[in-house]
């Protein structure tokens, strides 16, 4: 009986740790249904900071990984497609996003605690004609002319910008954007 009685004060002692810090739960394969939430506002430039991840490749694509970290206090909802900007010859542009979700597929919204981090997809072709004819020196103007740096992530709704410095990428053969989200497990 006091075997028990410690193995069920454990549990609820664990149970009570793990909902006063905020750490989701699961039992049997599971998870536990939270209790409904009310509406969380977007998140909005000031409290997010972006950072390149990585870069992966298939079949022709490139795909960049974009981090987006709540700095900000308070939860916010990452969700939506952003507009992208670029910079090239000391001057801004908006990027023309050929597609909505990428070669890796899309992000479902989600909800960023302080200190959480979402993401953002990026793909972009390294195939097509623009990039594959006409010799050596007509490619290099062609991805000269289609490659930025510094981008700037403007968020849906005019909630601000995210600034991603030191990231170059070139969109001749394309850009496709994901929504701002999170891939999960």
């Amino acid at each position: 009986m006091k075997r028990r009685s410690i193995g069920l004060i454990l549990r609820l002692a664990l149970t009570a740790f793990c909902f006063a810090v905020g750490v989701p739960m699961t039992s049997a394969g599971t998870s536990v249904a939270s209790a409904s939430t009310p509406h969380v506002a977007p998140c909005k430039g000031d409290d997010l900071w972006g950072a390149y991840v990585g870069t992966g490749a298939a079949t022709q694509n490139f795909i960049y990984t974009i981090a987006l970290i709540n700095v900000g206090h308070t939860t916010c909802e990452l969700s939506s497609y952003p507009k992208i900007q670029g910079i090239r010859d000391n001057r801004t542009y908006t990027l023309h996003v050929t597609k909505h979700g990428t070669f890796a597929g899309d992000l479902p919204s989600t909800v960023l605690s302080p200190r959480m981090s979402g993401e953002l997809l990026l793909s972009t072709a390294d195939y097509c004609n623009a990039l594959n004819t006409g010799g050596a020196t007509k490619i290099d103007k062609v991805a000269a002319a289609n490659t930025y740096t510094n981008l700037t992530i403007e968020l849906p709704n005019s909630a601000g910008d995210v600034y991603l410095f030191g990231f170059k990428v070139d969109v001749a053969c394309g850009l496709e954007v994901s929504q701002l989200g999170w891939k999960g497990n």
